[in-house]
């Protein structure tokens, strides 16, 4: 799996650039994918930054999705 917590978490547009990217290169995918790490990094208990960015992540690529579902905001 790759490591979907490598991002810069003060930046929006990091945040915005890596859910697209997981959206381009998982598909339906990626909200699978952002769950089962979460729930991992949980089991495990790991550093909770790394498990509020793996949901904020998640957060946003829910957000994309509905976006492109809404349809062109133009």
């Amino acid at each position: 799996m790759m490591n979907i917590i490598e991002l810069h978490r003060d930046t929006t547009i990091d945040l915005y650039s890596t859910a697209h990217n997981l959206i381009v290169h998982q598909g339906e995918n990626a909200i699978e994918m952002l769950t089962a790490e979460a729930n991992a990094l949980r089991r495990n208990d790991q550093a909770e930054e790394d498990l509020y960015a793996c949901i904020e992540l998640m957060r946003v690529v829910n957000e994309l999705i509905d976006m492109e579902i809404a349809g062109p905001i133009h």
